[in-house]
């Protein structure tokens, strides 16, 4: 749950290791040059004072300059270190751009678990696996409906829209309430949803029942935890 902003947890840092804002902004340069991201002392002097948040992009940058968590950094109640050493199956970050998409919660394969819409983190992401300009979000695989395409614990990058083609897996909603990933097939006067466990049977809603399904998002990668 968030407790705090992003400028308490600045000027907290800054009190607990003596920094000015300059030298906050010394600190990013090198990140700054690294990934092309521009960074002034108007920006700091904004989020410090809590006129503005930074952007992902930038927060990523203050993450790293400070060597904090950014979640931290954003305020949640997380721990203020910036987990290392880095997952293994993390992208090289000398080699490509990225940039950080929401985590937001958790989509139950199967079961009834509805996608809490607060951010929980950021998770680093090729910038070619979303640079097409719409939404992503990241959301957590519980259940094993979808087994073994999809396991629990399994991160589903998901682009955000409101339809996909037949026979594509999608978040979907059904009656606003349940939060599933499922292969969505498409019928004249039908929808079915398939999971990929046989254990699980398929969901048929036809005729008016159509409407009580609501697509979050078409799942366009899967990034397993190790």
């Amino acid at each position: 749950m968030k407790k705090e902003n992003t400028a308490i947890r600045l000027k907290t840092i800054m009190n607990m290791r003596g920094l000015r804002q300059v030298d906050i902004l010394n600190l990013t340069v090198p990140y700054c040059q690294k990934y092309n991201v521009k960074m002034n002392k108007s920006d700091i002097s904004q989020y410090c004072s809590g006129k503005t948040e930074p952007n992902q992009e930038k927060l990523f940058i203050l993450g790293n300059a400070l060597n904090v968590s950014e979640a931290w950094l954003m305020g949640y109640d997380v721990p203020m270190q910036a987990e290392s050493p880095a997952p293994s199956n993390t992208y090289p970050l000398d080699d490509i751009k990225f940039v950080n998409v929401p985590v937001i919660g958790s989509v139950a394969a199967g079961t009834v678990c509805l996608a809490d819409n607060e951010i929980i983190w950021y998770e680093p992401t090729d910038y070619d696996d979303v640079k097409d300009g719409q939404e992503y979000r990241y959301l957590t695989v519980k259940g094993d409906s979808m087994y073994p395409k999809f396991e629990e614990g399994d991160l589903v990058l998901v682009r955000c829209q409101s339809s996909v083609d037949s026979g594509s897996y999608a978040v979907v909603l059904i009656d606003d309430e349940e939060g599933v990933i499922k292969k969505i097939v498409y019928g004249p006067n039908f929808i079915e949803l398939h999971s990929i466990n046989l254990m699980y049977p398929v969901r048929r809603f036809e005729n008016e029942n159509v409407l009580r399904i609501w697509v979050f998002g078409l799942v366009r990668s899967i990034k397993r935890k190790l």
